[in-house]
């Protein structure tokens, strides 16, 4: 009788592999293929083939079917061959220590919310059978800190209208707005809630449908809102725009889509404002800080975009959905950052408004936030001595700050040093700046994505690069990727910055990794396989992912865009 145990348990982020050793089996091992059984419920999982004797299991546990986590559950793994099944997989009693240590505790939302991945063995004294136990466990949000009273009129509103309450009333605002104005087949929403207007791929995607003379045979809608300006009544009108729209095209995080029931025919199409897979988010960071809920708007897109099939899976990983729902068309920002007349335009318009800039090296300071994302996003300003950078620039450097737009605090230039240091944050596109800079300092950001494009130096102020490692995660080694140089202490950056010391070793390899196309055209793939085309993701039918997602959220009071990702 063929028997078949797991001889070994790993894990990479999210992805669980089980190594299955077979023996004793006479038939085709190719054919074999593997369940995971719990009484009567059980799924297909993922196989390979290593040898005539092993097999590999591939199980994303946060998106294991239907954009959804493993089930609750206690799991055995049972090999199939035709239709018959094969003894449940079992496991070395010898080294059964392991299995404590291969197990995996995911927290989030704020610590109060847990999911468990926990192996063990049945009790089974003739076959102990190797089990995979699932579970989600919540507790209550705890005391309240002591907070200050709101006003009568929001208490009572928070009174009458709770949170599940709310749900309930804005679907069926938005089945209501379905019924009575239909959508057309022709409307297009551009939306964000993390910026005021259009921009980045957003923006590129609407003016190249103008340029074809695509608006006159659309309409289009927008809705731009951050946090600070969202209200009931925005919140409102944005679930109408949604009810009624066709397409919906949007760049960042959108906290309202994991409250409402999406129409199956609604192509939603997340034109992902970062370009590479450098630093983890979304679900490549679930168990970690700003951890996403198992239960999140990311999981609504039809479609993600991407620049190369490289970033295909790190793409369907992060927002938790299936890879043929990642299209790598390019990222239509990269349209205009190649378009040479657009770049020799940007250098004399730039050096026409700054003449005092002219002859200097340019140095943009642009880093990423730290913190969870827009309501805590901030910078260690104490980590830059301004005095020691404004030495270092002596004649030759200028150094501009431009910060994340989710960091409201502005750099603290002393007023002496503002003849070298400037803070940029008005400038009205980071791309632009990209073309008249010399040196890129920045850390964990995407505005590196495109600034490889150019074959000039980036140095990397990594500060903090062990802690942002363990606590937020990257998808490959930083000192191995970054195409630059990475200093961890400011003097090193000084010095770097002093000597010329950069390195371009790495530039080349970054770009073929994230890049599959180098031209102009991204945002015409974009609006022929995915706007106006479709890409081969049905609309229509059931998909359980539109739906609202169950609420796993403990015990709170929350608005009903939460653009938090926890």
């Amino acid at each position: 009788m063929a028997r078949c145990s797991i001889a070994a348990i790993s894990w990479e982020r999210v992805h669980l592999t089980l190594n299955v050793a077979v023996s004793d089996f006479t038939g085709d091992p190719s054919a074999l293929r593997f369940l995971i059984v719990d009484n009567g419920r059980e799924f297909p999982v993922n196989s390979q083939q290593i040898d005539a004797e092993h097999h590999r299991l591939d199980i994303n546990v946060t998106n294991f079917r239907d954009r959804r986590q493993v089930p609750n559950g206690t799991w055995r793994i049972v090999p199939v061959i035709d239709d018959e099944r094969l003894p449940e997989a079992t496991f070395d009693l010898k080294t059964a220590d392991r299995l404590d240590s291969d197990s995996r505790t995911f927290l989030y939302d704020q610590n109060r919310s847990v999911y468990v991945i926990a192996f063990g063995i049945s009790d089974d004294e003739d076959h102990p059978a190797f089990l995979m136990r699932t579970y989600q466990l919540f507790r209550g949000a705890g005391a309240k800190k002591p907070a200050k009273k709101k006003p009568i009129g929001k208490r009572i509103s928070l009174k009458v209208f709770p949170r599940a309450r709310r749900r309930k009333m804005a679907n069926k605002f938005y089945r209501t707005a379905r019924r009575l104005n239909p959508p057309k087949g022709n409307r297009i929403l551009f939306a964000s809630e993390m910026r005021t207007g259009l921009g980045g791929n957003l923006a590129r995607v609407h003016d190249r449908m103008i340029e074809r003379g695509l608006d006159k045979k659309h309409t289009f809608n927008y809705s731009f809102r951050v946090p600070a300006t969202a209200n009931k009544w925005s919140t409102l009108r944005l679930i109408y725009r949604l009810a009624t729209s066709d397409t919906v095209l949007m760049d960042d995080y959108f906290g309202l889509l994991a409250n409402l029931n999406i129409s199956p025919d609604t192509k939603i199409i997340q034109l992902w404002h970062a370009g590479s897979g450098f630093k983890a988010v979304g679900y490549s960071r679930f168990g970690k800080y700003g951890s996403p809920k198992l239960s999140n708007a990311h999981r609504k897109y039809t479609y993600v975009i991407t620049g190369s099939k490289h970033l295909v899976p790190v793409y369907a990983e992060a927002f938790g959905i299936e890879e043929s729902a990642v299209v790598p068309t390019g990222l239509p920002r990269i349209d205009t950052f190649l378009n040479e007349d657009h770049s020799r335009k940007v250098k004399d318009d730039f050096f026409a408004s700054y003449p005092h800039l002219k002859g200097k090296k340019i140095v943009l300071f642009a880093p990423t936030f730290r913190g969870k994302s827009i309501g805590d996003a901030h910078y260690d300003y104490d980590r830059i001595d301004f005095e020691k950078l404004h030495e270092v620039c002596g004649d030759k450097y200028v150094v501009l700050f431009r910060m994340h737009h989710f960091i409201s605090e502005e750099p603290p230039i002393p007023a002496e040093y503002a003849d070298r240091l400037i803070n940029f944050a008005e400038f009205p596109d980071t791309n632009d700046l990209l073309h008249v800079t010399d040196v890129l300092v920045t850390d964990y950001s995407s505005v590196i994505y495109e600034y490889t494009l150019l074959d000039k130096p980036i140095l990397f102020y990594a500060y903090d690069k062990d802690t942002y490692s363990v606590v937020r995660g990257f998808h490959r080694d930083y000192d191995a990727v970054a195409p630059g140089k990475v200093c961890v202490t400011f003097d090193e950056l000084l010095k770097s910055l002093q000597d010329e010391d950069f390195d371009l070793s790495k530039v080349e390899e970054f770009r073929r990794d994230n890049f599959d196309y180098v031209d102009t055209n991204s945002a015409d793939r974009v609006i022929d396989w995915l706007v106006v085309g479709d890409h081969g993701n049905e609309t229509g039918g059931f998909q359980p992912w539109l739906a609202p997602v169950p609420d796993d959220t403990a015990v709170g009071d929350q608005p009903l865009s939460d653009q938090s990702e926890e």
